[in-house]
Order: C-alpha cells, then sequence, then structure tokens
C-alpha cells in the first residue's frame, strides 16, 4: 500500500484504541522536557509497567484514551509525541483510521 497520500484527520482514533503506548529512553526525556518535569517525576506521574515488563508505557485515561488525548482530539504532547505515535501508520497500523481507510480505498 502506498502511504504517500495519507492525510491524517486529527480524528483521535488512533490516540483511542487499546494496548499499550511503549516508551523509549528517548521518548521519556522528550516528552519530560516538554512537560518541564524532572524524568523521575514524569515516570511517577504518566507511567506504568507495560505488559512486556520490559518497559514503561503512557498511562491511560479513565475512558482508556491516551491521557495526553486533549478534548480538542489534538495531542498535548505532538511535539514530542511517543516514537510509537509518529510511527502510525508507517510502522504499523489497526482498524478504524478513516485517513488510512481512504489511502486504503484508493
Amino acid at each position: 500500500m502506498d502511504l504517500s497520500a495519507f492525510a491524517c484527520h486529527q480524528c483521535g482514533i488512533c490516540c483511542r484504541w487499546p494496548g499499550s503506548v511503549l516508551l523509549t529512553k528517548a521518548d521519556i526525556t522528550a516528552i519530560s522536557a516538554t512537560l518541564q518535569l524532572a524524568e523521575d517525576d514524569f515516570i511517577q506521574r504518566h507511567t506504568i509497567l507495560s505488559p512486556n515488563r520490559r518497559q514503561l508505557s503512557l498511562k491511560e485515561a479513565s475512558d482508556g484514551s491516551c491521557e495526553f488525548l486533549g478534548a480538542d482530539n489534538r495531542c498535548r504532547i505532538y511535539d514530542a509525541r511517543p516514537k510509537q505515535c509518529r510511527d502510525f501508520p508507517y510502522r504499523w497500523r489497526a482498524d478504524g483510521c478513516p485517513a488510512l481507510e481512504e489511502v486504503q480505498n484508493m
């Protein structure tokens, strides 16, 4: 599939999918700086041990969405969003993304 025509609709669906947003060390450093928190404070407030028990993942909001998804469906840490988020849809995909479905139906 040619993803060159992919244009995000900023609907926030990908930020509501179930699963873990796994964090790299670089993600932790960048997000901490964006939030103006010490890395240890960021880890304590905003992460949990991922199911793979090898790394940290972002906590979810009570409705299961990413806790950094704003009411306007925009990421509140967009410039520092985790690598996993930056890689969508080029390295991973899931059902339900209208922009991705448009590309698939071209």
